[in-house]
């Protein structure tokens, strides 16, 4: 084995020019699959960065009230209940936060734009406010009654600035029409494709009044935990103690919570039902990002992969024919065809390996380098939800480019090598 290992090496030393030309080619496609799978995990990675600061918690504890069934409101009537089913359940990395959530027209003037609207804890939220990117203003304003923070696309809209006065329309749980006037003293810059999802920011306190909710009201609890948290198993959990404390819950569904309001509109029940969500559920309108990044990547796989195939295959078949003298004379010294099998996928394989290793190693750094410094146009940044490019390189993604490039290289030198192995000892005198 160790011979056949030795004169792979020789060959591909002794034709250095093509090698070098495979080599170069294989690895600028492993770097490639290297830099799109580092694309797509720091973007998912900044998705949900961005989706648990402006949307939801990577958990939340919602619920619907009907007060008749023709009205709905994402509101919990009878918040502490619920937060004492909770409390209990959350793991130590668990934190909860009590925000609201609504639908809301904003208004100056001969203006109107509706949005989104999210309710803050401005007090308790203190830590991760700074999450959120002021053009001006600060967001400790909002503990002032009767205060609003806009998104820079929601301003523009209305033509306010800082400081001015705007009205705020949403209808309240019993179905009347609320209005609520209101002060700027903050705008927030864009969010990407979440702008407007975070378009009004109040505080709880003006989101009860505006929507006319009693002071035990809550619109949501949303838990922030640490990764390694299964959010998934904790929603079943605390499903399972909800209904036990004798709550209606909600089914699980991949939807975000303004996605069900129409549905439940419609249904013919009246009171409390309370739902259980993860981020993801709350970011399924996103999911076609992740989607779409998840198609290039099986895409640029699938090209490195028969860029690799074909090209061996070739260059390997050129081989067998240039060295149709050098194979006669190995078998008329009697090695058997499977060390001649043996040598050309050798050569294959030794090729795929180090040349993809390099081009995965030198992607992973390079993606390293860059992360965070090249800008990105307003458009891009929106759905890659980033101001600069989002690389986020793993070990495991260089590894995955060179098992994949060196399973394409082994299964490129099949059919040349059964060739090779196929020509008798005499073609080497025919051949001179």
């Amino acid at each position: 084995m160790l011979a056949v290992l030795r004169i792979a090496l020789r060959n591909l030393l002794l034709h250095r020019e093509r090698g070098l030309l495979l080599f170069c080619v294989i690895s600028g496609a492993s770097a490639l699959l290297v830099g799109v799978m580092a694309l797509k995990t720091g973007v998912a990675a900044t998705q949900r960065e961005v989706v648990t600061t402006f949307l939801s918690g990577d958990l939340n504890i919602g619920g619907y009230f009907k007060v008749h069934p023709d009205s709905i409101a994402p509101v919990i009537g009878d918040a502490p209940r619920v937060r004492a089913v909770a409390e209990p359940l959350l793991p130590a990395e668990c934190r909860l936060r009590e925000r609201g959530r609504g639908q809301a027209t904003a208004g100056a003037g001969r203006y109107r734009a509706g949005s989104y609207m999210m309710g803050l804890d401005v007090t308790r939220e203190q830590d991760s406010l700074h999450h959120f990117k002021l053009k001006e203003g600060t967001l400790q304003s909002l503990e002032k009654p009767r205060t609003v923070a806009l998104s820079t696309q929601l301003a523009e809209r209305l033509r306010v600035k800082q400081g001015d006065i705007t009205t705020l329309f949403m209808q309240t749980a019993g179905g009347k029409r609320n209005a609520l006037d209101v002060e700027v003293v903050a705008l927030t810059e864009r969010a990407g494709l979440l702008g407007e999802s975070a378009g009004i920011l109040v505080s709880n306190a003006t989101l009860r009044e505006l929507g006319g909710y009693q002071p035990r009201a809550a619109g949501v609890f949303q838990l922030t935990c640490g990764e390694t948290t299964d959010v998934d198993a904790l929603a079943g959990r605390l499903r399972e103690a909800l209904r036990q404390a004798g709550f209606e819950v909600l089914p699980a569904s991949h939807e975000a919570y303004g996605d069900k309001l129409t549905p439940l509109l419609r249904e013919g029940w009246a009171g409390q039902r309370l739902d259980v969500s993860t981020w993801e559920d709350e970011s399924s309108f996103l999911s076609f990002i992740n989607d779409g990044l998840s198609a290039l990547t099986f895409l640029v796989g699938m090209l490195v992969f028969g860029l690799v195939v074909v090209g061996l295959f070739v260059s390997l078949n050129v081989a067998v024919r240039e060295r149709t003298r050098e194979i006669g004379t190995l078998r008329a010294m009697g090695m058997q065809r499977p060390a001649v099998v043996g040598m050309f996928v050798l050569e294959g394989l030794l090729l795929g390996l180090v040349a993809s290793s390099l081009g995965g190693a030198l992607a992973a750094a390079g993606c390293t380098f860059l992360q965070g410094s090249v800008t990105l146009p307003e458009a891009l940044a929106g759905f890659l939800f980033s101001g600069t490019l989002p690389l986020e390189p793993h070990l495991s993604q260089v590894v995955s480019a060179v098992v994949l490039v060196t399973v394409a290289a082994g299964l490129a030198s099949i059919l040349p090598a059964a060739r090779a192995a196929s020509l008798p000892p005499r073609s080497a005198m025919e051949s001179l």
